[in-house]
């Protein structure tokens, strides 16, 4: 069998420290995956430099690589005082694609509340070369998907036919994922960055990499939502 590849963990937060200490806890104490293949990439949008370096001592307390991180407000010129995170999220994303094909993307108000073996996923990812992401998103009523499977597991197909096919919730993304439909938008706000993804990926004709969920998972996600404020508000 193929070797377990490194893993990159790309969190994403914004002035909310009390939520990204519990998306860092959880995921630490309940991620299935070995940790010596680990490497966090945290890209923060300009939370103070306390609320940063706490937030990053607690991130190194669980003994965890920390590759690179920022809390940088990183902005075209003219769009200072914008909610345009995409600059930053795409360089966190970027390193954390240097370092693998393989990225777990993580927004910073979402909770690992139970153990959670990501290892057949990543084995999904690297014998189907034809899904580019495993979602473990909220199971929102009105998609399209068709079931589908690999290795004895099942998995739902996101159809290309209904909005949010793409959902920003956590995910596992391969590089070929990141080729294929481009850097997220730097001209939007979060909430646009999401739409925008999910364009390039519903409105693509040359049938590119599939968005799959595992189908045995919780209808409330792999990670729960536990914040409360929207991270441009």
């Amino acid at each position: 069998m193929t070797s377990l590849p490194k893993l990159s963990i790309g969190l994403v937060t914004c002035k909310r420290l009390d939520v990204a200490m519990r998306t860092i806890s959880s995921t630490c104490n309940n991620l299935g995956y070995p940790r010596d293949l680990i490497s966090w990439f945290v890209g923060d949008d300009g939370s103070s430099p306390e609320d940063f370096e706490k937030m990053i001592s607690h991130l190194k307390s669980f003994g965890h690589q920390l590759a690179y991180s920022h809390n940088e407000r990183m902005r075209n010129p003219g769009e200072e005082d914008t909610f345009f995170a995409g600059k930053g999220w795409n360089k966190t994303l970027g390193l954390a694609h240097q370092n693998s094909d393989f990225v777990l993307w993580v927004e910073d108000d979402w909770e690992l509340d139970r153990p959670f073996d990501l290892v057949p996923h990543v084995r999904l990812l690297q014998e189907n070369e034809a899904v580019g992401m495993v979602t473990f998103r909220i199971l929102s009523v009105g998609n399209e998907v068709k079931t589908v499977g690999h290795n004895g597991q099942h998995y739902l197909e996101y159809m290309r036919t209904t909005q949010y096919s793409y959902s920003g919730n956590p995910q596992l993304r391969h590089a070929r994922f990141t080729t294929h439909y481009g850097w997220f938008a730097e001209n939007v706000n979060p909430g646009g960055i999401e739409l925008a993804q999910d364009d390039k990926y519903r409105l693509d004709v040359s049938n590119g990499p599939k968005i799959w969920r595992p189908a045995d998972l919780d209808p409330w996600g792999a990670w729960h939502h536990i914040g409360k404020d929207k991270s441009w508000s």
